[in-house]
């Protein structure tokens, strides 16, 4: 029976606005909790880590036509300090052709060829998993770009490209780095819920957005 498409990023990636919500400090970051993850919001990323220290730094492609308001997913994952990054890409609405690889551009410039071997599904049919060594060379070439770009075959023939805007991933990974290690340690907990219920907005894709003064950071 085939997996059910993944969608639970649509929780863990959809920024959050809070008017007059009192935010505890992580990192030297304001934070927020929801569903059971401590958050911060970096321009086009979400960055949340779950009490037993998984964390995972979130951008969306907006798409009004996709049923969440978004059509797919780029994540950089962690499990624990010890592990490397690893990246998850999702397309919401259509199925990719493993089999033909992935690649991935960096501002223009071809970054990686992506074998098939080196793509898995561990989670859903469409949740894309990239292994740990192809991932952490990808992610150094991103954090100096303004974009990344993720080519590939879908199962119906077609080709698809969709961009990422990079804006605001440097600090996403290093506040999360810094989040897992203390949450890890048990030398911080997750802050407590705000007393004001949270309205929901996805982050724009490609045009950096500062969250300074509207209460997402």
């Amino acid at each position: 029976m085939m997996r059910r498409l993944s969608i639970w990023l649509a929780s863990a990636g959809l920024l959050l606005t809070v008017n007059n919500a009192q935010a505890e400090q992580l990192c030297n970051q304001q934070v927020h909790e929801k569903f059971d993850e401590t958050r911060i919001y970096s321009r086009s990323f979400i960055a949340s880590c779950k009490p037993g220290s998984h964390c995972r730094v979130v951008t969306h492609r907006l798409d009004k036509r996709a049923p969440l308001g978004f059509s797919h997913t780029l994540t950089f994952q962690r499990a624990d300090p010890q592990s490397k990054w690893q990246i998850l890409l999702v397309d919401v609405l259509e199925l990719a052709d493993t089999k033909t690889g992935f690649a991935l551009t960096i501002d223009k410039n071809p970054v990686l060829d992506i074998s098939s071997q080196a793509i898995t599904t561990p989670v859903s049919v469409n949740e894309y998993a990239i292994e740990p060594v192809v991932s952490d060379k990808a992610l150094s070439e991103a954090k100096p770009g303004d974009n990344i770009s993720w080519s590939y075959t879908l199962q119906a023939g077609e080709t698809s490209k969709v961009r990422f805007s990079l804006s605001g991933l440097t600090k996403a990974l290093e506040w999360a780095e810094c989040a897992q290690a203390k949450l890890a340690s048990g030398k911080s907990s997750p802050p407590k819920p705000g007393g004001e219920k949270p309205e929901y907005s996805p982050p724009e894709p490609d045009v950096p957005v500062d969250p300074i003064g509207d209460g997402r950071d």
